[in-house]
């Protein structure tokens, strides 16, 4: 059977929570190294990074996905896609520590993110002559000024598309790719948690979002203390519920012990949602409700 080529068989919505920030100049990576919590050697044309960027006392200014988009010998063009709530934070940290380089910095509002969902999303792609990423982990790819981003949204496959021009309309609402990021079990800073939070208490790790041998960056001295000396208290968990609830919902025991930060409906009439809860209280296994006693199932640690 031949396969769509066009849009119709595809979920296609623009992702106005996420803004695209750029930098470049001479060692900027080299740069960038000493301030973000993942590994940035681990880069390439081909594989994007999850990571942080922290303040000197270990806390988010924002998280964001980074693109390797240009290299040569001793430069490089990056970038960035953050939550918008946090784009011109995260500007301005970068700039902060940036002296003694010579780097270009900004928002480009120029360019966004639209998020193309479903099963035959590379076929569609290919035939509108746009890039094709692998299937790995955030695989990357670049083609005629536009990068993509494997980014699954969906029961099905999935890939981020980002520039300025992009030739595919979008036929969905942000709200539903919001909900399938939810279904997924991906947090999103300024909904699933927040600044105070560490960001190790926001699943980094299950994320692969930070490096514990990568040397040294802002923030790490707390970030590894917290990982060695057992400060992760609280964890982001994928959970069910039966009925709808209004956001954000208190989560007891006897007292409360969290709250669901995040819920939809899935496909079977379920509502699933994202919640922050204390790890031992979760592996102690003890039953957890809502406020109206409705029960709370567990169904896994976001991110694995």
């Amino acid at each position: 059977m031949q396969k769509s080529t066009n849009t119709d068989s595809l979920s296609v919505a623009k992702r106005d929570a996420f803004s695209v920030v750029k930098a470049s100049g001479e060692n900027i990576l080299k740069y960038l190294q000493g301030q973000l919590t993942q590994d940035v050697s681990k880069l390439s044309d081909k594989q994007a990074i999850y990571s942080v960027i922290l303040n000197p006392q270990g806390k988010a200014i924002s998280d964001l996905y980074l693109l390797l988009t240009q290299k040569k010998e001793g430069w490089a063009e990056v970038m960035f896609l953050c939550p918008s709530e946090f784009a011109l934070n995260l500007v301005e940290r970068l700039r902060m520590f940036a002296m003694g380089y010579d780097l270009r910095i900004g928002k480009v509002p120029s360019w966004q993110v639209v998020s193309v969902q479903g099963e035959e999303v590379d076929d569609v792609l290919r035939a509108h002559h746009l890039p094709v990423p692998s299937h790995a982990s955030l695989a990357a790819a670049e083609q005629g000024g536009v990068c993509a981003l494997r980014m699954k949204e969906s029961k099905h496959d999935g890939v981020w598309l980002i520039g300025a021009d992009l030739p595919l309309s979008c036929n969905t609402d942000e709200s539903e790719a919001e909900r399938g990021r939810i279904l997924q079990g991906t947090p999103f800073l300024g909904v699933d948690w927040d600044i105070k939070l560490h960001p190790l208490n926001a699943n980094l790790i299950e994320r692969n979002g930070v490096d514990f041998d990568k040397g040294c960056y802002v923030g790490q001295e707390v970030t590894s203390r917290m990982q060695w000396r057992g400060g992760i208290k609280k964890k982001l968990y994928r959970v069910q519920l039966e009925e709808a609830v209004s956001m954000p919902c208190a989560v007891y025991t006897t007292v409360k012990v969290g709250e669901i930060t995040s819920l939809v409906m899935d496909d079977s009439g379920q509502y699933i949602g994202i919640a922050l809860l204390p790890i031992e209280v979760v592996e102690s296994k003890k039953s957890l409700a809502t406020s109206e006693g409705d029960s709370i199932v567990i169904l896994g640690v976001c991110g694995e």
